[in-house]
């Protein structure tokens, strides 16, 4: 099969007189028909663009940590948001541990994936290596307690019935998801290495971005982000075009066009969607 970018009607008179393309016109003109679970709300006319997945709960669900949330976009005054739930979370001893006052966690998130408006988002596992301090913090002292009970062989099932019993679940849970919000922040930074053309079922192009490893600073915590195998944290973003696909439109707009090179970053990229999407 030739490998071969979508090639979208009219799109060099979109880039020359600042208008997008006809089968974007036609998205705008189905946005609110044929979105499936997309959820519609009324907002104020501010076009926006979250694609990072943003967590908005952690929960203990038969005895595995799982965290839910979504991705949203605000356009021509309304909310679109897919959401994601029942993504793992585990929590172990880091490999390799250092001489620390705590011992050094693994918190391991699974993939994600969300559809929102034609720009499909597919994360690699993402893996946050925490070095906790005592006295740094409530979260701190319940990872450093968590990480101590688990050197002596207790269960992390047993250790999350005892923060339960306890009253101290909550706390976790409320500082996990603010923990993995911190971490996927930094995804917008996330870099194009590859951009694999397809041509085919209403696809016309992955688009893989890195990030990482990275050492950071999160909530008082020192924190190093990778896949989970010492790599970066990988980010496919598929576009896909058709009618209720407006974003996946636009992306391959860009891509006809020869508009997204290579080193972009994924804000760079979201924000050149915008600036078709406020032409």
């Amino acid at each position: 099969m030739t490998n071969k970018i979508i090639s979208m009607r009219s799109y060099g008179t979109a880039l020359q007189h600042a208008r997008i393309g006809t089968a974007t016109f036609l998205a705008l003109l189905t946005l609110g028909f044929g979105l499936g679970t997309l959820d519609i709300q009324a907002k104020p006319a501010l076009n926006t663009i979250d694609l990072i997945p943003t967590v908005t709960s952690v929960t203990l669900q038969d005895g595995q940590l799982v965290a839910s949330g979504n991705v949203t976009a605000f356009i021509k005054g309304k909310t679109f948001t897919r959401t994601f739930s029942g993504v793992p979370i585990n929590i172990s001893l880091a490999p390799n541990q250092a001489v620390t006052t705590c011992p050094i966690l693994d918190l391991q998130l699974g993939p994600i994936t969300v559809d929102l408006l034609g720009l499909v988002v597919e994360t690699s596992p993402i893996c946050l290596e925490i070095t906790a301090h005592q006295g740094g913090g409530l979260l701190g002292d319940l990872l450093c307690s968590i990480a101590h009970l688990l050197q002596t062989g207790v269960s992390l099932n047993d250790i999350l019935a005892g923060l339960s019993t306890s009253g101290d679940l909550q706390n976790l849970l409320t500082g996990l998801t603010d923990l993995l919000n911190g971490a996927l922040g930094n995804l917008s930074q996330a870099i194009l290495t590859a951009i694999s053309l397809v041509g085919a079922q209403h696809t016309c192009a992955i688009l893989h971005l890195e990030l990482g490893p990275l050492d950071l600073t999160l909530l008082g915590l020192e924190v190093v982000l990778d896949d989970c195998a010492n790599g970066p944290v990988v980010v496919d973003i598929t576009g896909q075009t058709g009618r209720g696909k407006l974003l996946g439109n636009l992306l391959c707009e860009l891509l006809g066009g020869g508009l997204i090179s290579i080193g972009s970053t994924l804000q760079g990229i979201l924000n050149q969607i915008l600036a078709l999407l406020n032409n």
